[in-house]
């Protein structure tokens, strides 16, 4: 059996880390039109912020990685503990969030599979140096989990009011 190949160097490290932040960027990109069209302003320009946030990242690892490209990985030395492969990252369909808590939901998912794994890289790595800059890119991305989890909480809170307010307003339509 294969065993997961974890990035040796810094270099690697940043050419992995370069393939989930362009993940990243494209998808907040993606969703600031949709949320503009359903009135979610707030949110759109939230995702915009992040595609902001992602694209300087983008380039900051883009300069570390040099010409790097993430190793070639078989599904069963795969670390990234996704269900697919980076290259099939840009070849699937991408899910069109219906409203702002989709969006926040499928943001959040995507910053996780990151952070798991920053945090793989930060406590298996076998170089001390791509441990500790695997573990200031995990805290990086809770910090943007954080954030995003704010706000889809106020979203299911929205949610929960709004729902509650339909359902008094059929209660009184029968009585």
């Amino acid at each position: 059996m294969g065993m997961r190949l974890l990035p040796l160097t810094v270099g690697e490290l940043c050419a992995h880390a370069l393939e989930l932040e362009r993940d990243c960027e494209k998808r907040f990109r993606e969703y600031v039109k949709p949320m503009h069209e359903l009135g979610a302003h707030g949110i759109a320009n939230i995702f915009e912020e992040l595609a902001l946030e992602g694209a300087k990242a983008t380039a900051k690892l883009e300069a570390a990685a040099g010409e790097r490209k993430p190793a070639g990985l078989s599904p069963w030395e795969y670390a990234w503990r996704l269900t697919y492969m980076p290259e099939g990252m840009e070849h699937r369909p991408r899910l069109v969030p219906l409203n702002a808590r989709e969006a926040l939901q499928l943001a959040v998912l995507a910053k996780r599979r990151a952070q798991a794994f920053y945090y793989d890289v930060a406590n298996n790595a076998r170089s001390g140096v791509v441990r500790g800059c695997a573990a200031e890119m995990a805290a990086g991305e809770q910090a943007h989990l954080k954030r995003l989890q704010r706000l889809l909480a106020g979203e299911i809170l929205v949610d929960a009011s709004a729902n509650a307010r339909i359902a008094a307003e059929e209660a009184e339509q029968r009585v």
